[in-house]
């Protein structure tokens, strides 16, 4: 493998976006985007998949920077889901600046700008291997997504726009603090005074101070979790996903929300060496059950599409804490693959119920097996599959952090788990349900386009398959 393509491929966005502004026009740059999305896929993958399969764990690239498995995986899936939002966004814009309020094209390039530093920003977290720079990576998605949720320039979008900044920049201000923390632990412990790098700190975790270091996981999980959506921070994440446009709203859900899952895993695995670890785990898990039950409450009373679906993601979340408190990073990683892959389709195909409906009112919003049958369809499967109905791959993630729950003796858990799964999953299909029958309202006319089902379609059966290959078995061979 040629360590010393990394870094170079993973500076690939830039180039792109600076393309982008060379054409100039939106629907050239649109084009030029989706193909340079997958270019930039294919070349991780290549470079990639020989390490995650290979032998070595951890594959050092600069000072401070370096990437393990666990984060190659979330780099790929990443960029997947990134190539898939650009993808769909040409159809979807296309169609949107035939709308009433059609943006202009300068708006629309600075989108695809955005994205792709987006993009930047997101893979950097994944190859942090200093809490510092971890922080400031994460600091940098929150800075290059709020153009993204600003893009219809309008009041909803300002207010949605400065609430996504100013809770999250508090948030990560808590994260700082948490860092700080972290520092002054590692003090006690490591022989040159003290230390961010996370490969030494992980190290040297038995000689970490465990007040600090409880400290500093208390106000990390507090910064991150805020950043992640976690319940009660999560306030910022309805209104963003919902004013957002429908591919930025997928990469919001389907990429955003794993980097600040991502980087409390990697203070999990400093503080599982420290004595009285088993205080952060717990803390974890407690704060994932609670997230799941809070965000299936929050979902029975909804009454925006793009904000049933933002609840969605602060349920999948939590259950993705779940899975780091249980410690199992195959859990967590399988998790965050399955809600990606139908979170992105639900937020894409939403995008074009909204156009071709011209409201995301959930009151207003029927009748579409008659509007749009083969949206419809995808929207049904779609819907199915981030409850975890089988034989999606949310069924076997879902199902694997409830049988670790039960096995961990975390009874009480475990049983909130199961009931906030079941509510979601009702009230989901309650919704989903409306949506799909009825009659539509007169002003609807049938969709005949299918530009805008390829993408949906090829996520939807990409979660049947991974919930056909990846079954019970291959995953507790990786536990």
């Amino acid at each position: 493998m040629e360590d010393s393509l990394i870094g170079p491929i993973l500076l690939f966005p830039v180039a792109l976006a600076v393309l982008c502004l060379l054409l100039g026009r939106a629907s050239r740059a649109g084009l030029a985007v989706a193909a340079g999305g997958w270019l930039y896929v294919a070349l991780l993958a290549v470079q990639l998949i020989p390490f995650v399969l290979g032998v070595g764990g951890r594959l050092p690239l600069l000072p401070g920077l370096a990437l393990e498995k666990l984060g190659a995986c979330f780099l790929l899936l990443t960029a997947v889901v990134v190539a898939c939002a650009l993808s769909h966004a040409h159809a979807f814009f296309s169609s949107e600046r035939q709308s009433a309020s059609s943006p202009s094209d300068r708006q629309v390039l600075l989108f695809y700008v955005f994205a792709l530093v987006f993009l930047l920003s997101m893979s950097a977290v994944y190859i942090c291997d200093n809490l510092g720079l971890l922080w400031v990576s994460i600091e940098a998605t929150t800075l290059t997504s709020a153009g993204l949720v600003y893009f219809r320039r309008d009041k909803h979008a300002i207010e949605a726009t400065w609430k996504y900044l100013i809770i999250c920049s508090v948030g990560l201000a808590f994260a700082l603090l948490g860092t700080i923390f972290l520092f002054s632990a590692s003090q006690h412990g490591l022989a040159d005074g003290g230390s961010l790098n996370i490969s030494d700190l992980i190290q040297q975790a038995p000689g970490l101070e465990p007040t600090l270091m409880k400290l500093g996981f208390i106000f990390c999980l507090a910064g991150y979790g805020t950043k992640a959506g976690v319940f009660p921070l999560h306030s910022w994440l309805p209104d963003a996903h919902s004013e957002a446009p429908a591919p930025a709203s997928a990469m919001l859900s389907g990429s955003l929300l794993n980097c600040a899952l991502f980087a409390l895993w990697r203070l999990l695995q400093i503080a599982s060496g420290v004595p009285g670890s088993h205080f952060c785990q717990e803390m974890t898990l407690w704060a994932g059950i609670v997230t799941v039950v809070a965000a299936s409450l929050f979902l029975v009373r909804q009454h925006g599409l793009k904000r049933l679906w933002a609840y969605s993601s602060i349920e999948n979340v939590g259950l993705m804490l779940v899975a780091l408190g249980l410690g199992s990073a195959p859990l967590f990683l399988l998790q965050a693959v399955n809600h990606s892959v139908a979170k992105v389709s639900l937020f894409l195909l939403s995008g074009n119920i909204i156009q071709l409906a011209g409201t995301k009112q959930l009151s207003e919003l029927r009748g579409l097996w008659s509007a749009a049958p083969g949206w419809a369809a995808l929207f049904a499967l779609s819907a199915l599959a981030v409850t975890g109905v089988p034989p999606f791959g949310s069924f076997i993630s879902e199902w694997l952090i409830l049988v670790s729950s039960f096995e961990s003796r975390h009874w009480l858990a475990a049983v909130l788990l199961l009931l906030g799964l079941s509510l979601a999953f009702i009230a989901v299909c309650l919704h989903a349900g409306k949506v799909l029958t009825g009659s539509p309202r007169s002003e609807i006319e049938p969709a005949r386009t299918c530009s805008r089902s390829v993408v949906p379609a090829a996520l939807v059966l990409v979660s049947v398959v991974l919930g056909l290959v990846i079954g019970p078995d291959f995953l507790r061979a990786a536990l």
